[in-house]
């Protein structure tokens, strides 16, 4: 009967070997990957029209801002979103001190002055909602690098719906891009 002893410890050695050799790899992976996420070109300043006319230029705020893009006439996930912002704020008015919440449509033909102030009345005191024209806000949804696409059956079509990306940014004080959050991931006792 041939002696199998001297070859199982020579595969059990080589497959030693080769899960090191795999968990080096994906450590070394991960660890350029992570060194290049923060360099990623996200955010920045811009200048739109608040839900009470007024001029808000993201570079005059000296406070993090925590920016969620959508829609006043979404039937669900926005309110939903901006509601779980809003609680964690009114929790800790603290964060008022510290940290902008603002909501920036992508329906601008329809998200007027007037519509964003009536739909922020359900919501804490301390958002900001920003419009603006179609060309303001979509240079903005160029720099968050959000989709956005109108499901219109006809161009005269007033209740169409909008597909958007639904990820909240926290940008510092020079309005540099920090990171993004899902809105599953806020929770009560988050720290911006």
């Amino acid at each position: 009967m041939p002696n199998y002893k001297p070859l199982f410890k020579k595969n059990l050695l080589m497959m030693i070997v080769l899960v090191f050799f795999i968990l080096v790899v994906v450590l070394f992976i991960n660890f350029l990957y992570e060194k290049r996420a923060p360099s990623l070109s996200l955010g920045g300043s811009f200048v739109l029209t608040d839900q009470n006319g007024e001029t808000f230029d993201s570079s005059k705020v000296s406070f993090k801002k925590l920016i969620y893009f959508g829609y006043t006439y979404c039937p669900d996930v926005c309110p939903f979103d901006l509601l779980k912002i809003s609680k964690i704020f009114e929790n800790n008015p603290s964060l008022w001190d510290e940290v902008k919440p603002i909501f920036i449509t992508v329906d601008p033909e329809r998200d007027t002055i007037k519509e964003l102030k009536i739909f922020m009345e359900n919501f804490d005191q301390s958002f900001i909602a920003l419009t603006g024209s179609n060309e303001e806000i979509k240079k903005v949804l160029r720099k968050f690098k959000i989709y956005v696409k109108m499901n219109k059956a006809s161009s005269t079509d007033k209740d169409y719906l909008i597909d958007h990306s639904s990820l909240i940014f926290l940008l510092d004080k020079n309005d540099n891009y920090i990171k993004f959050f899902r809105p599953k991931e806020l929770k009560e006792g988050i720290i911006f």
